[in-house]
């Protein structure tokens, strides 16, 4: 007598994965994860990178709101800290974070270490003075933030122009833009001015 396949009266017995299926499908995984990887140091480093100069920047805007807010009250400097295990002991070394302090350094009013080990340099190897205007620094002062990697040749530099303005500028120079970059856009220019112009 013949039955129906799920009338069936003999067990099935499913016989499930084999282990070389189950090494096969790991080498698989392993294999990726092994490409994916410095891609993943690369995207790491650079939020380590960007987190650093964000707090920084950050930073620098509340110790100038702090100032205007206490009027013309005293002036503030911004030092750095030295007390991490990946920073040189050279003054112009903020790699270990930095602390906002009263002028005179009588009361410390903030302070910020850095817990990743990236790259944070000062043109000075002096504090930042904080004026009572809240007016940072010198013209041409800036940090560089970078990798401590050179691998990554990722670097950020946060600049004070003549206004005492901050602001961000993707490389370790304060410049805007380089002149090989401009160079490809003078000579479009001066084709595109070359074949309107009458000859």
């Amino acid at each position: 007598m013949q039955t129906l396949g799920f009338f069936h009266s003999g067990q099935r017995v499913d016989p499930g994965f084999t282990l070389v299926k189950l090494l096969l499908v790991l080498a698989v995984i392993g294999m990726a994860g092994l490409m994916a990887a410095p891609s993943l140091q690369g995207l790491l480093e650079r939020a380590r990178v960007e987190l650093a100069r964000d707090q920084l920047l950050n930073d620098l805007h509340s110790a100038r709101v702090r100032a205007l807010q206490q009027g013309q009250g005293q002036a503030q400097r911004l030092t750095r800290m030295s007390d991490c295990a990946w920073a040189t002991s050279a003054g112009s070394n903020w790699s270990c974070g930095w602390q906002l302090q009263l002028a005179d350094g009588s009361q410390t009013l903030q302070v910020t270490p850095l817990h990743t080990p990236v790259q944070v340099s000062y043109t000075k190897s002096t504090a930042l003075s904080i004026s009572r205007q809240g007016e940072l620094g010198g013209v041409g002062e800036r940090w560089t933030v970078s990798s401590r990697h050179t691998r990554h040749n990722l670097a950020y530099a946060l600049c004070l122009n003549n206004t005492a303005r901050l602001r961000v500028v993707a490389g370790s120079t304060c410049s805007l833009i380089s002149l090989s970059r401009a160079w490809p856009c003078w000579k479009r220019w001066w084709r595109c001015c070359c074949w309107l112009a009458p000859s």
